[in-house]
């Protein structure tokens, strides 16, 4: 994606070896010349001992897995990132002569579970019949879900689990991975937990942005979610060398200034004109290429998983703040077939995608910078296809995960990433569309730091404000082992890359700053409570509508939960997803 072209395992003359599936976004400079896997070799390689190769990896930004081979100590180095924002899975052997296998993704028979991101793992080979591994965690590490610290007593039953396997975890005590990330802020506000009636929920958003302190935090927020947003766009191969000037100035954020923004045109200054002119110098954006065999190809080098909910519609309106004028977007909307009881009429073509995504989309793309190029693709989604390519081809990117709620959302991101659809909107509305886009903006990330989930709001009148902080900090500790592995799988399929703006280093260590009521004020209602503060950044960004629509998972926009099955639950395990054989 960046810099020259380089093929992987990417080797130096010392004889060590890098498999590098990630982006460096910050914490080692890359200039415009240099290829971030060989850079990060190079890197790696200066030093043999344990300590640089764990403050190497500690400082970087943005997602990764990674392989190194350690040619002088004969090491193998491995593990992803603290968020899990990219795939890796192993096989543990279970005898001396079984395999130890690493992958992205399912190659073949052997059973694989997600390498957990607790920390970095290496394996010294030496003439024994067990495989020994060495865990460096990162500071303070806890096994998602149970919150537990990670300790030398818990690592081989939370690594191995119930598998009777043949390698020997060791926890290192001196070393550990040193996280970017502060810890949570947990102070409890001194507020009434009596819920709050409202008629104008707008009116509510107004009068906070009135307060001095509460608006300061949302034109921060906006300013690093717009540097977030900005170096995802464009840190791509196809940047002329004037934008990869600009990346790598980026990096030492020096050419974003802290203009505070008006109502009227939030952000218009935020970047500097003349970085608008290297940018647009030499770009000429043909925005739809003619059809091939029917269908149109596009442009766009940027695509955003575009529901119309708050998450995306505020990723598409930095986009527009960081882009050329003249450069196109993709908002990839998808719909899954209604399917009415058997009693009730057939629905008409346009009510059979008559979803709630579809119906938000739209509105959000109203309120979106009518002067730039948006191509809004409806991806339409039948029965027949969504079996068919479940069944030869999705279910072995969701492996291992294998739930209900693994099989909806994967397959709704699968077909959306693929990007094949109708268009829209404009001059072309009603022809079939296919994104070229190699970048695809994803929103997750949002939900768990901002109190997105309804569970969030259960905890909350269950327990308070400490019930919701402890399940925010919970959200957080665990994002790695839910679903960003799976997605990383199945939008890479198609040759596309996933980038998560809400999980940029800054952006989180920020909200972790943050107190609880600030971030979410679950006093109000559903649609303006949860995710208050990201909600007034899309008012200050001019989505008033959008800022107030309800959180609504993909799954449900979607209306692809429960199209097959009325009665089973998110937990449960799919057997759609289960070898037929």
């Amino acid at each position: 994606m960046r810099g020259p072209l380089t093929p992987q395992p990417a080797r130096n003359k010392r004889g060590c070896c890098l498999l590098w599936n990630g982006e460096i976004f910050g914490g080692l400079q890359v200039s415009e010349e240099e290829n971030d896997t060989a850079l990060l070799l190079e890197k790696l390689s200066e030093k043999s001992d344990a300590e640089h190769i764990l403050s190497t990896l500690s400082k970087l930004h943005g997602p990764w897995a990674c392989i190194y081979w350690q040619e002088e100590k004969k090491t193998l180095w491995f593990g992803r990132d603290f968020f899990g924002r990219r795939s890796m899975c192993w096989h543990l052997p279970r005898t001396s002569e079984d395999s130890f296998i690493l992958t992205s993704v399912r190659q073949n028979t052997e059973e694989l579970r997600e390498v957990p991101s607790i920390g970095l793992y290496s394996v010294t080979w030496t003439q024994t019949d067990c495989l020994n591994v060495t865990v460096y965690s990162w500071t303070d590490a806890v096994w998602p879900g149970t919150m537990n610290l990670v300790t030398s007593d818990n690592l081989q039953s939370g690594l191995a689990g119930d598998i009777d396997c043949n390698v020997k975890f060791n926890l290192h005590s001196q070393y550990h991975l040193t996280r970017n990330i502060p810890p949570l802020n947990k102070s409890i506000p001194d507020l009434e937990l009596s819920k709050i009636m409202i008629n104008d929920p707008e009116s509510v958003i107004r009068n906070l942005l009135e307060d001095a302190s509460f608006c300061s935090c949302v034109h921060h927020l906006i300013h690093l979610l717009l540097q977030s947003v900005t170096v995802r766009v464009f840190n791509q191969i196809l940047l002329s060398q004037n934008e990869h000037k600009y990346d790598s100035d980026l990096k030492a954020t020096s050419n974003l200034s802290h203009h505070q923004p008006d109502d009227e045109n939030p952000l218009r200054d935020s970047v500097k004109p003349e970085i608008h002119k290297c940018l647009s110098d030499g770009l000429s954006d043909v925005r739809l290429r003619h059809p091939e065999g029917g269908v149109m190809r596009g442009c766009a080098k940027i695509a955003v998983l575009f529901s119309g909910g708050v998450d995306s519609a505020v990723l598409a309106a930095l986009v527009d703040k960081c882009l050329p004028s003249q450069e196109s977007v993709d908002l990839i909307n998808v719909a899954f077939e209604r399917t009415p009881p058997q009693k009730q009429r057939k629905p008409s073509e346009e009510e059979k995608w008559n979803v709630p995504d579809r119906q938000t989309g739209f509105q959000a793309l109203q309120e979106l910078n009518p002067d730039r190029k948006w191509n809004f693709v409806m991806v339409n989604v039948s029965i027949a296809e969504l079996q068919k390519q479940r069944s030869e081809h999705i279910r072995h990117l969701l492996y291992p995960l294998e739930t209900v709620l693994d099989d909806s959302i994967g397959c709704a991101v699968w077909f959306a990433a693929r990007g094949e659809g109708i268009l829209g909107n404009g001059e072309h509305a009603g022809i079939e569309y296919k994104s070229s886009a190699k970048v695809v903006l994803c929103g997750m990330g949002a939900d768990e730091q901002f109190a997105g989930y309804s569970r969030h709001r259960g905890k909350f009148e269950e327990s308070g404000w400490q019930g919701l902080v402890d399940e925010i900090n919970m959200e957080i500790q665990r994002i790695s082992a839910r679903n960003l592995g799976r997605d990383d799988r199945v939008i890479t399929d198609h040759g596309k890359e996933a980038r998560f703006p809400f999980l940029d280093e800054n952006v989180v260590s920020y909200l972790q700053t943050l107190p609880v009521q600030v971030k979410a004020n679950l006093c109000y209602p559903r649609g303006l409570g949860e995710k208050i503060l990201l909600r007034a950044c899309a008012v200050k960004l001019g989505l008033t509508k959008s800022a107030l629509f309800p959180k609504r998972a993909i799954q449900f926009g979607s209306r692809i939960a429960k199209t097959e099955n009325n009665k089973e639950k998110a937990s449960e395990k799919c057997a759609r997803l289960a070898d037929p054989t």
